[in-house]
């Protein structure tokens, strides 16, 4: 199916001009003849990209991409700034408001497809869901989201669904208006089915919707089928609407230890330190690997405190450790289960979570690239949150490593090249 872009040019010839040549190429190209034209549009339907210029009548460009990056529908879109304003001032202030490319007219149209191409095959990791254990909507954590675990890996036209939080529901109507009545065919893996990693999939539009297909892959429960367990909270005593009513095609598939690939994406699991049968991901794709352990605790902590003696629990949990280690080595981005502080911590043990700082230890010495926070406890406020990533990054440091660290936030875009 082409690929859908929206041209917003005030100049009627060179419009038709590029409009000719992207329509050539497969494109479909939907015109808008000025920035406020050119915006109101992208906010009424889904476009692969937006390419534009920078000086139009009645809204300019450069508010144009503003306006575009401040919406969640378009916060991602990729945007082409197709310009005659060759100062390098300009190009940089284009480029630091939002806009993914820079190119000058007169229009090259292998120059352009090819800055198209660069962002559309560039994996894209977004947070729908960050918080742990239960939904914590509020003004107290109204920057990093209240919403749990959801998150999304993009590579090209192909999507990976990581848990199915609360989160679920605003990411399934973001994917409803991108798909503009177009089928979906949807992937999603589930890491255990605790309700804050399930109980957004009553709420998952595209799972109503005739001619979509999901599957969804996730580990057998301790007595039960996986697909047991999933039906099992839309039982009506729960839920109105029975899992065997949604309209949409639905696979369910149980992981038993095999990697499995799933389009473009390469995925090796691993069993977690939780209550329950908990999985975490390495997903690899195009030379890119992120690894997810979003509800994990560690073993050498835990066996300490039970074994204590000559260091023999110690010992013996890091070997099991070694699990996550090997799952997290040199990863790209290692999205981190860091419910709690370490005071916080000694009052926890043994409820299937991890201390920030034992999270940087591990994203330390497994040599992850960059540490995304996550998982951040309901009781947490953003103040709480800051102070978090504040203590790893100065940790970090004192370790003498430059990894990045990051705090996982609702509407955050992480762009692996």
């Amino acid at each position: 199916m082409a690929r859908r872009l929206l041209l917003i040019e005030d100049i009627e010839e060179y419009r038709a001009l590029v409009r000719v040549a992207l329509e050539q190429r497969g494109y479909e190209v939907i015109e808008a003849n000025d920035g406020a034209a050119g915006l109101e549009a992208a906010q009424r339907e889904h476009f692969d990209a937006i390419v534009l210029d920078l000086l139009m009548p009645r809204m300019h460009g450069f508010e144009v991409i503003e306006r575009l990056r401040a919406d969640f529908a378009t916060r991602a879109t990729p945007i082409i700034v197709l310009t005659s304003k060759s100062f390098a001032n300009d190009q940089r202030q284009a480029l630091a408001m939002g806009a993914n490319a820079v190119l000058t007219k007169p229009f090259d149209p292998a120059a352009l497809e090819d800055a198209l191409n660069k962002h559309w095959w560039r994996t894209r990791v977004s947070f729908w869901g960050v918080r742990g254990s239960i939904a914590s909507p509020g003004p107290e954590t109204v920057r990093y989201g209240g919403n749990t675990p959801c998150v999304t890996i993009e590579h090209g036209d192909q999507m990976l669904i990581l848990d199915a939080g609360t989160g679920l529901r605003r990411l399934g109507m973001h994917l409803m208006r991108r798909a503009a009545g177009r089928p979906l065919e949807l992937d999603m893996l589930v890491t255990h089915t605790h309700w804050d990693h399930i109980q957004g999939f009553p709420f998952f539009v595209p799972a109503y919707v005739p001619g979509n297909k999901v599957r969804v892959y996730g580990p057998r429960s301790i007595d039960k089928p996986f697909a047991r367990v999933i039906q099992g909270q839309q039982d009506p005593e729960y839920f109105p609407v029975a899992l065997g009513d949604m309209a949409a095609a639905l696979e369910v598939h149980e992981l038993r230890g095999e990697p499995v690939q799933i389009g473009p994406f390469h995925v090796t699991t691993a069993f977690m330190n939780h209550p329950g049968v908990t999985l975490g991901f390495r997903i690899e794709v195009d030379g890119q690997i992120i690894t997810y352990a979003t509800d994990t605790e560690p073993y050498a902590t835990m066996l300490a405190q039970a074994r204590p003696e000559g260091g023999v629990g110690e010992a013996h949990g890091r070997q099991e450790d070694a699990r996550l280690a090997a799952l997290a080595q040199d990863a790209d981005l290692y999205i981190a289960d860091s419910q709690y502080g370490p005071e916080e911590y000694r009052s926890k043990l043994g409820w299937g979570h991890t201390s920030y700082l034992d999270a940087m230890r591990m994203a330390l010495h497994a040599k992850a690239k960059r540490v995304a926070l996550f998982s951040h406890d309901p009781m947490h406020d953003d103040e709480m949150v800051d102070a978090k990533i504040d203590a790893c990054r100065a940790f970090a440091t004192e370790e003498g490593s430059d990894v990045e660290v990051i705090g996982a936030a609702e509407g955050l875009d992480i762009i692996l090249r």
